[in-house]
This record gives C-alpha cells, structure tokens and sequence, in this order.
C-alpha cells in the first residue's frame, strides 16, 4: 500500500460505528469506502450524517467482505457476531479492527486469532483505554518494579444503564442486550471488561478468582452487578466490581504496592498517587457524575490510529486478539465461579 490510504469498511452502524469513521478520517491514512447493515436504513444514515457520500452501502457484510476497495474493517456488531465476521473477513483477506469483547466464548477468541494470523491479516481489539498516557506510565513503572511488592489491585464500575432506554430502548436493543446468547453476559462482559482488561495488564495473570453475580434492577437474562475476588500469580489479591445500577457513577482501576500505590479515575488519569518517601499526592479532585445511560465514547482516535499504523508498518496492534483474550478469560471464569459456587483456577477449559 505505499503512500496510499487504507481502505476502511464499516460492519454495523450503531452508534459506536460513528467513532470509528471518526478516527479514521482523523488519522489522514485511511478513507471509508464501504458500509454494512442488516438494518440498511442505518448504514444510509450514517454515510449521509457523516457526509460518506462515495462509500458503497451494503446490507450483507459478506457483500461489503467481497468489495476490492476494501482493505480492513471495524466490526461494530453485538458481540455474538464479532467471531463469525472476523473469520470470514480474514478469509477475503481483511485486516479488522473489532470492537470488545474479542468474543462471546474462549473457542470463539481462539478461531478468531487462528484466522487471522492463517490469512495474514491483522486483528486488533477496542480497548481504548490502554493508550492513556498516565496508564502507560502505571504499566512501565510496575514492570520496572517501582512499585515493591505487589499487594492489591481492583477494577470498580459502578455505572447506570436504565432498563426502558439501554436494554429495551428499541427493536435492536432488545434483539440483543441482556441476552447470554448474544451479549455473552451483562455488565461484565460489556462495560466492566475495559477495567479488567486494564488491571489484568497491569497487576499481570491471575490464578484464581471467586465470584458471584446477580439481576436486582433489570429485566434482562444476564447480570447487572457482579463481584470477584482474585488471586495473581504474583500473590497479589484482587477485586471486580462491575454494575449497572448504581449512583452516583464512578469508576477507577487501584493498584497498591509496598513502595507506591496509584488511583486511574474515570477519565483514565491518575487521581491520586502515593510514594513511600513523599506520602500521599492528590492529582485531581473527585469523579464527576457521568450521564445517564450515556456510554463514553472516548479514546477511538488513538485505537484506529494505532490499527492503521500497524497495517501500513506491517507491525503487531497494540492490542491484539491475543491480549484481548485475557480480559475474556477472567470474566467467564467469573461467571463459571458463580454458576459452580466454586473457586476457578486460570487458565479456564471451556
């Protein structure tokens, strides 16, 4: 491709779908050439909104998967169908960007990467919240061991998802939010997963975990609040907390060592950070309130430029299927701990 644009199409064009085009155009390496929709109506819309007015719209995305004008996609699709697409787009040779979770089961992951590293293609995942800078530090400092002996770490969502305008706020909503076979779960798997992604990444694999987890404000299949606790390899212990019925909203990743500790807030910054020669320095002020219902979308800018990079370099993603798995991983064996009423020893046999 030298000196030329990566070819983008677009699969499923929710409202998340709208951050991807925007990232990239941003990144000036790429151009949008083609949409998908299994409600077309919805991918005209989007191409008009956006002003896409070249970009071939399909309704079949294997139609848009055949188009030669196209070089990658982003898969913006509920979650059942980010293994499916993935397969089928590395067989017609796409690189894709897809959104998280990687997948809605282990063997799903598992054929996901498989494929695309037959066909040679890349395969990166949505998890934004790696490339803040203040995580990247977090994440070097722990790994150069400035941090002592690990202690303690802990991801905390507590969030608010109203039942009438998130789970069953229309046709497509309903179709597939708060459903185990097409969610693949419900507040873990879907909102807490960016959290434990991030502290897994930091605090290193996990051992083993309890968990249990319920439905107390919605009517939904799935969970809606839910709770772990874990084991490192490294001895640390470990805590998950992920809901979507609770206010005031906040959310942090905690990690505690013996020689430094830091608190990641909301916006993915450190708010508090504490040295064992300084004492306690407070970064910022409290977590603001998020919106009702509302889902951030932050950070894509950096997660497509990134893809586009490693498709033109010929380089690994920042966050590939492999890295994505992980997260997965411990989320299931959370949802296996309360199903068994059991401890779940890593790594997970499905």
């Amino acid at each position: 491709m030298d000196g030329k644009k990566v070819r983008v199409g677009i699969i499923g064009c929710g409202g998340i779908a709208a951050s991807h085009v925007s990232g990239y155009l941003k990144s000036g390496m790429a151009e949008i050439t083609a949409l998908s929709d299994s409600r077309v109506e919805r991918a005209k819309a989007l191409a008009e909104r956006l002003g896409l007015n070249q970009a071939s719209v399909y309704e079949n995305y294997e139609d848009l998967l055949k188009d030669r004008s196209v070089d990658a996609v982003s898969i913006c699709t509920p979650h059942h169908l980010h293994a499916e697409i993935t397969v089928k787009a590395a067989e017609y040779f796409k690189h894709v960007l897809c959104e998280k979770p990687v997948a809605i089961s282990l063997k799903q992951a598992d054929e996901m990467i498989s494929a695309c590293r037959k066909n040679g293609v890349k395969l990166a995942i949505v998890f934004q919240n790696r490339f803040s800078k203040d995580v990247q530090r977090v994440k070097r400092e722990f790994e150069n061991g400035a941090f002592g002996i690990p202690i303690y770490g802990e991801a905390v969502v507590k969030w608010y998802r109203e039942d009438k305008t998130y789970y069953h706020a229309d046709e497509v909503a309903e179709s597939w939010r708060g459903k185990w076979a097409t969610e693949g779960g419900g507040a873990l798997i879907n909102q807490t997963i960016h959290l434990v992604d991030l502290l897994q990444w930091i605090m290193g694999p996990v051992e083993y975990l309890y968990g249990i987890y319920d439905t107390r404000m919605h009517s939904i299949e799935t969970e809606d609040i839910a709770v772990s606790i874990l084991r490192f390899k490294s001895g640390a212990i470990g805590y998950i907390l992920g809901s979507v019925d609770i206010r005031p909203q906040e959310d942090w990743v905690a990690i505690y060592g013996s020689k430094k500790s830091v608190v990641i807030g909301s916006d993915k910054n450190v708010e508090k950070e504490w040295m064992e020669e300084s004492g306690t320095i407070f970064k910022k002020g409290g977590v603001e309130e998020r919106m009702e219902t509302v889902t951030p979308f932050l950070g894509h800018d950096e997660t497509v430029r990134d893809f586009i990079e490693a498709i033109l370099g010929d380089r690994p993603p920042a966050v590939p299927g492999e890295e994505a798995r992980k997260s997965l991983e411990i989320v299931l064996a959370i949802y296996r701990a309360h199903r068994t009423g059991s401890k779940v020893t890593l790594p997970l046999v499905e």
